[in-house]
């Protein structure tokens, strides 16, 4: 139980910090981020509850910083199976906003 409080706790301070960094980033490059996150933690969650390995089940993009973002995503979901899907997600989304490529603006 102290675990997950945890990185929750590191999960919302993450959160936080990133807010100051999602400032600088486009209103296109947030919607891009929030898609993919939201989207793959769905389908993370998803084939959870299939019992079937997510690496598989994740629809792959062909643009390489999203890929990495989904990547980012998959590696937290294999190491902590009990983190939902809002917190996936916005992990997913922190993580998209704070790798977006300089010239993604």
């Amino acid at each position: 139980m102290r675990r997950i409080m945890k990185i929750s706790g590191w999960l919302v301070l993450g959160a936080l910090s990133t807010q100051a960094h999602a400032q600088g980033a486009s209103e296109n490059v947030k919607r891009q981020c929030r898609g993919i996150s939201e989207g793959t933690a769905r389908q993370i969650v998803s084939a959870r509850g299939s019992k079937v390995d997510p690496a598989t089940a994740v629809k792959r993009v062909p643009d390489s910083w999203l890929e990495g973002v989904q990547a980012h995503m998959l590696l937290a979901a294999s190491r902590a199976d009990y983190l939902t899907e809002a917190e996936l997600a916005s992990l997913g989304y922190s993580y998209c906003i704070e790798r977006r490529p300089t010239d993604a603006r």
